[in-house]
């Protein structure tokens, strides 16, 4: 989607947030990528009509969350008010997380709410919340190795992918546009088998509580965000990443 045409002299006046996130394609993606992220996209425009320009760094996510929280980056991409209730909020989500379970296609398990994953040994990744899938089922469970494979580090779905195809774990969690995402990159349909819905997450872009202009930047971005809607560049910018517009 195209940035609106500002002059080179007043764009480069414009003062620069910085924004983080892990990277979670096609919500958040590479910062040098073609495209971004959605809710990368989203927010720069948004902002940028309210006279920001954005840039974008992808680091950890518990580090993100850190330091946007002491103030070292201005806000955070992706979260939302449960896991950071003290950051500064728009009026309204950029987006909407289903976090899902998945197993092989020849296994008929179904996900009929937490006492049913004891019927089954589940992969996460460490540190994601999984809208409330992780204070409720994952940290009660943390050290049953029969209940849970935790894993770490870099690559991670694709590791949780690899272990649920060698059968070390019946199920994996995942958010239902970036597991089909994570296959689309590899020219693939998913061929994993959707077991139910855990949780649904608004996810948000917020403000750093130690920014003194937070609550207007989080106000900038409502704004932004109401005339993105307006204009129709919301549903472009979901169109470049195949996603439809809801």
């Amino acid at each position: 989607v195209a940035l609106p045409a500002w002059g080179e002299t007043a764009a480069q006046d414009r003062p620069v947030i910085t924004l983080v996130a892990d990277e979670w394609c096609p919500y958040n993606c590479a910062p040098d990528a073609e495209h971004p992220g959605i809710l990368v996209e989203i927010a720069r425009q948004a902002l940028l009509l309210e006279g920001y320009r954005v840039d974008y760094l992808s680091m950890p996510w518990r580090r993100a969350i850190r330091d946007v929280r002491n103030g070292v980056f201005h806000g955070i991409i992706g979260t939302g008010p449960a896991e950071t209730p003290d950051f500064h909020f728009p009026e309204e989500p950029l987006a909407l997380a289903h976090h899902s379970l998945f197993t092989l296609a020849d296994n008929d398990w179904r996900y009929t709410g937490l006492a049913s994953l004891s019927e089954i040994r589940l992969g996460v990744i460490q540190e994601y919340s999984y809208g409330g899938l992780y204070n409720e089922y994952i940290a009660p469970n943390e050290d049953n190795t029969a209940r849970l494979m935790v894993l770490s580090g870099n690559e991670v779905l694709p590791r949780l992918i690899r272990l649920l195809e060698l059968k070390r774990i019946d199920a994996l969690a995942a958010e239902e546009k970036v597991l089909d995402y994570h296959y689309e990159q590899k020219d693939r349909v998913n061929p994993l088998r959707y077991a139910g819905l855990a949780y649904e997450e608004e996810l948000y872009v917020a403000f750093s509580p130690a920014k003194p202009n937070a609550h207007e930047l989080a106000k900038a971005l409502s704004r932004g965000m109401g005339k993105l809607r307006d204009q129709g560049m919301i549903a472009e910018i979901l169109v470049d990443y195949g996603v439809l517009y809801h």
